[in-house]
């Protein structure tokens, strides 16, 4: 068994099958597929069937690991029986794969049975093709030699997901001692080169090498929805508002509302106001003889990309902490949803409709209550494992500073945002209403300094040497070709952004030969629909 596990390790094994009534659903069609793979590189197949299994046996000594697809009213089962993997082991499989979920399946053998007897009677080892971690770990307790997450995104649990799980093959690498296969939506070789960093003993690809119809359909579907692409309902849930409308292609918004967030109320009240704000976009689209085909959702808060749920949230949005609001949408409107913070929102909008559609790697920082921002890298959107990814805000500017609600002191945002504008405004001798809330005197503040009110001008200066030392730090770390500034703090202020960047070109080490652009975002009020709603487009 060591020797078959040997020859895989850190080598690609390649799924070669075709699904019934597929062109390619026949044995020498298979058979001439196989060999490509191995003369590729393969180090190993994954075959369905003993008949072609037995057929390769005469051409090829790689290990295969070998299935048996059985189809009923219950669905697609892998191996259900000792009758099929007696049949594989026949035919030539050096490794057995079997259905480990938790699935009841009526007419098979218990998969710890048939571990057991692969084991005793056949003298082969087993892959459990599992969903989930604790399947994985009963799989391993009953004696699997080997563990793939093949089957994530199939059961019940985790039905629709068609990405790689990133975090699963993490945790099953740290709790299991057998060997972990990564299998499931591995689609390009930066990702195969990604499990194995991450673990993973082989890597197992099929329908990205050896389905042309799943890889022609993916291009024409790309194509088409180009051409003829369904309209997107695009939300962006603020602390103060809630937006929605109808998204098109282009970004052009129709059928726009707004409605109150009502957020100190709570997590209800936030879902309520959600929820009318799309029942009047779906209201509207109707009318207009419009069908939308998915929902994108801006929102504050750390976004976990892996399900759509909010990981973290500030109480702007009191009980917004912990809340699917993928998985909520979704169940409410029977929609394709996609959630995303907001700052990376308007990122996505200016990489697709603003001046970010010429450039590969950008930052787009967001001004206004706080200090948000959208990083892209190769012309890709940076989330983040928890989705933190263009926290720029709560990066610290002054040790022992001001303090931040985010509980560190000297944040970049303690001295950028709506308050620190207040606070240096009053400083320079600037006189506010005390019974107006914060936005209304920041509107105040900046119609003044348009005005040249000194106290006003002086306030913007002082946050724009603040912003300025942030965003030399961005252009150390990330070294992009722009960085784009937006937001209401900063709008209708022009002098603020060039007099950003003249502070970042003095700052910067060889800031004279970088040539750091700074310059302002284009992604207007409506930025968070449409960045949010590009996420269904891709999708």
């Amino acid at each position: 068994m060591s020797s078959i596990f040997a020859q895989l390790k850190a080598r690609l094994v390649v799924s070669c099958q075709a699904s019934p009534g597929d062109p390619l659903e026949d044995t020498d069609a298979l058979r001439r597929m196989a060999l490509a793979a191995i003369g590729g590189g393969a180090a190993g197949l994954r075959v369905n069937s003993a008949e072609h299994i037995a057929v390769l046996r005469r051409d090829t000594s790689v290990p295969i690991i070998g299935i048996q697809k059985q189809y009923g009213p219950a669905g697609l089962r892998i191996t259900p029986d000792f009758t099929a993997a007696a049949s594989l082991a026949a035919a030539g499989a050096s490794i057995i794969a079997l259905d480990c979920t938790d699935r009841t399946w009526p007419g098979g053998d218990p998969w710890r049975e048939l571990i057991a007897r692969i084991h005793q009677e056949l003298k082969l080892p087993v892959m459990a093709d599992v969903a989930t971690l604790d399947d994985a770990v009963r799989a391993a307790a009953a004696g699997a030699d080997c563990i793939g997450p093949t089957l994530h995104g199939y059961t019940e649990g985790t039905r629709g997901i068609q990405s790689f799980n990133w975090e699963l093959l993490a945790a099953m690498n740290k709790q299991l001692a057998v060997p972990i296969m990564a299998e499931g939506h591995i689609i390009t070789p930066a990702e195969a080169r990604r499990a194995l960093a991450g673990g993973a003993w082989c890597v197992i690809v099929g329908s990205a090498i050896t389905r042309p119809g799943v890889i022609a359909a993916r291009f024409a579907r790309a194509i088409e929805r180009w051409r003829t692409p369904a309209p997107i309902i695009g939300v962006d849930i603020g602390g103060t508002s809630i937006k929605a409308g109808i998204v098109a292609s282009s970004g052009e918004i129709s059928c726009p509302v707004q409605v109150a967030t009502a957020a100190g109320a709570g997590r209800e009240a936030i879902t309520a106001g959600f929820a009318a704000a799309v029942e009047q976009v779906l209201e509207a689209a109707r009318a207009a003889r419009l069908e939308p085909a998915g929902i994108g959702i801006a929102t504050a808060g750390a976004v976990d990309s892996h399900n759509g749920s909010i990981f973290a949230a500030t109480e702007n949005l009191p009980g917004w902490t912990g809340f699917p609001l993928a998985a909520f949408a979704r169940e409410r409107f029977h929609l394709p949803t996609a959630v995303v913070n907001d700052a990376q929102a308007a990122a996505l909008s200016e990489l697709y409709f603003g001046v970010g559609r010429g450039l590969e790697n950008f930052v787009a920082i967001t001004i206004g209550t706080g200090v948000g921002a959208g990083i892209v890298c190769d012309g890709k959107l940076l989330k983040g494992e928890h989705g933190f990814a263009g926290t720029v805000g709560h990066h610290v500017l002054v040790a022992g500073g001001r303090p931040c609600n985010c509980g560190r002191r000297g944040c970049l945002e303690a001295y950028v945002s709506t308050a620190a504008l207040i606070r240096e405004y009053r400083d320079n001798g600037g006189v506010l209403d005390g019974e107006v809330d914060d936005a209304a005197q920041v509107l105040l503040i900046n119609q003044l300094a348009k005005q040249g009110d000194a106290a006003a001008r002086k306030a913007y200066a002082a946050l724009s040497g603040y912003l300025a030392e942030g965003i030399a730090n961005v252009f150390n770390v990330l070294d992009p070709q722009a960085v784009l500034l937006g937001g209401g703090l900063i709008d209708g202020q022009p002098n603020f952004v060039q007099e950003v960047g003249s502070r970042v070109r003095a700052l910067l080490p060889f800031g004279a030969r970088r040539h750091p652009r700074v310059q302002s975002a284009t992604a207007g009020r409506f930025a968070g629909l449409q960045g949010a709603a590009t996420l269904v487009f891709e999708a």
